[in-house]
């Protein structure tokens, strides 16, 4: 009854897991639970999740995907080109890899069929996929952006700055860059147009885009930026030491990873750009991801496995328990309610039984009257007194047979 609030509120949390989870580092429940989910392939870089709640990551080492189920349990897929860097999912569940060293996008069905979509510009290192299933890659050496269709045809969609990292596009279908040379985010329009969109901190890797189509960059800084619809720039906060990928959630909240420490963190931006380490991660965490419940997921670089770090809503919680304690209440009611009935159905079934046998009981005290009047049916009276005798009997002393 209370034991959704025993668990959000205790110190210790008891956790089932998985046999395919492999360490959990817990806080207080009012933060954040870090669990090692699974291995990955050789240098995870990349990583992505789909509808499902499955993690696909890209590993760079050995030109491999690794899918992980949300139990724990991963599969690998592939092989991809040559040094996938990064990855994504298209709304059909396709996962397309840039494979850096070969220059080529990597296409894998949900059916595990595996083929080169297309070819790239040099060293690819970021993805993204459009909702018309088109596949952009930033291209470091090339300083642009290659534009795959579902057929495989490859173009040039535009120039970026100086080799471009990260990649992300907006619901009109713009693409957005971050430039880790000199910074600064480059905006290329679905027709090729290519426009500076934004100043950023120093060599800016991670970039994101809100549901309201506000940009955010990992710099290396230590900072976050924030770049509004019509370009305004601000530092959003700071993050940890050297954060590499960015991801932000559907209330404005940023992620980054931090991966410069001995061992990798998160940090958390809020939208009035408070800053706070939510979790620790494996080494040299990478990229991040985000599921609908708002579980964060890394890739870790140098431990070759993915970091899960669950959130806990304690008003949530509380509301839970409470619709527990009711729903328990209700239950509770509705059972001494149906005792209640069926005590009464069953006296009502009782007393309809003894309804039901008082003319028997009329009918067998007639037939006992009778057996008496036809076994004693000589009648002696003595005055006002009279007795039955059986038939040929003599009467008491004193009573006189009478007929």
């Amino acid at each position: 009854m209370n034991l959704l609030k025993k668990y959000f509120r205790s110190s210790v949390i008891a956790v089932i897991l998985s046999p395919f989870i492999l360490s959990l580092h817990i806080t207080n429940a009012n933060s954040a639970t870090s669990i090692t989910l699974s291995a990955t392939g050789q240098t995870p870089y990349g990583i992505s999740i789909d509808s499902a709640g499955n993690i696909y990551t890209a590993n760079y080492g050995d030109n491999t995907v690794t899918k992980i189920t949300p139990a724990g349990v991963p599969t690998t897929l592939g092989p991809t080109g040559n040094g996938p860097s990064a990855i994504t999912i298209d709304s059909a569940g396709n996962i397309y890899t840039a494979n850096r060293l070969s220059r080529t996008v990597t296409k894998i069905t949900p059916a595990g069929v595996l083929t080169t979509l297309g070819s790239t510009g040099n060293s690819p290192w970021g993805i993204t996929v459009d909702s018309a299933g088109n596949v952009y890659t930033t291209n470091l050496g090339s300083s642009n952006v290659t534009k795959i269709t579902p057929l495989g045809s490859s173009s040039t969609l535009g120039s970026t700055g100086t080799e471009p990292y990260g990649i992300t596009i907006d619901s009109a279908g713009n693409i957005y860059t971050t430039n880790n040379m000199f910074g600064g985010v480059t905006k290329i329009t679905p027709a090729g147009v290519s426009t500076t969109f934004g100043s950023t901190g120093s060599n800016p890797h991670g970039i994101a885009i809100d549901s309201t189509g506000n940009i955010y960059t990992a710099n290396g800084d230590n900072n976050v930026t924030k770049i509004t619809p019509a370009g305004v720039s601000s530092i959003l906060g700071s993050t940890g030491f050297r954060p590499e990928g960015i991801t932000v959630d559907s209330a404005g909240n940023v992620y980054v990873t931090n991966s410069g420490g001995i061992t990798g963190t998160v940090t958390k931006i809020t939208p009035a750009g408070v800053s706070t380490t939510v979790g620790n991660t494996g080494r040299g965490p990478n990229a991040i991801a985000i599921d609908s419940a708002g579980n964060i997921y890394t890739s870790n670089e140098f431990d070759n496995n993915i970091t899960k770090i669950l959130f806990f809503d304690q008003a949530a919680a509380d509301a839970e328990a409470a619709r527990v304690n009711a729903a328990d209440a209700e239950a509770a009611r509705v059972a001494a309610a149906n005792a209640e009935a069926a005590r009464k159905a069953k006296e009502q079934r009782e007393l309809t039984e003894i309804l039901a046998l008082i003319p028997k009981i009329g009918e067998l005290t007639l037939s006992l009257g009778e057996t008496t009047k036809s076994l004693y049916s000589t009648k002696c009276v003595k005055g006002k007194s009279t007795k039955f005798v059986k038939k040929g009997a003599k009467c008491p002393k004193g009573f006189v047979k009478r007929k």
